[in-house]
């Protein structure tokens, strides 16, 4: 009879896979403003808040990370989402701009990168993470003063040090 082995287990593609259920949680930077999806738009902003404040807009800061599982493993891939006014909306980094789309994320992707999938990091020595974008390899999310206001937008640099690129996760 003999071992059959199944050569097309071998030759899969680098894909994503849903993980497990997703988890909530709010994402802070290092200066304890809260991310956030802006409630007339489609973008991302941080603002100081008390954890009252972050409980009473918990539509726009409570995010739902979305974890997966990859072919060829390099690092822990998620996507981050809100549910705002029952409608789900994923954080999209298409031409390297932010922006919330409406939708859910699927189950399975069958590419090696996506506008919606985040590599989180853990930044060595600090208890903080960061997101790398999967299919822009070397951006990050980041923090950026704009106009009077802080603003979640992808920057280009390496891992480490950039503060504006390190955000402690709080699972509620």
């Amino acid at each position: 009879m003999g071992n059959s082995m199944h050569v097309v287990d071998y030759l899969e593609s680098d894909d994503f896979h849903k993980l497990e259920e997703p988890k909530n949680a709010v994402l802070r930077n290092v200066d304890n403003r809260v991310v956030m999806k802006e409630s007339k738009m489609d973008t991302a902003v941080l603002e100081s808040m008390t954890d009252y404040e972050v409980q009473a807009n918990a539509s726009q800061t409570t995010f739902i990370i979305q974890a997966y599982k990859e072919t060829v493993p390099s690092g822990l891939p998620v996507a981050l989402l809100v549910k705002s006014k029952n409608q789900i909306y994923h954080l999209s980094c298409h031409n390297k701009e932010l922006r919330f789309k409406e939708g859910d994320v699927p189950n399975h992707i069958a590419a090696p990168k996506s506008d919606y999938i985040f590599y989180q990091k853990k930044v060595i020595g600090h208890n903080k993470m960061q997101f790398e974008s999967s299919m822009y390899r070397g951006y990050f999310l980041a923090c950026k003063k704009e106009q009077g206001y802080f603003k979640l937008v992808l920057k280009e640099g390496c891992e480490g040090e950039d503060e504006l690129k390190m955000f402690s996760v709080h699972f509620c």
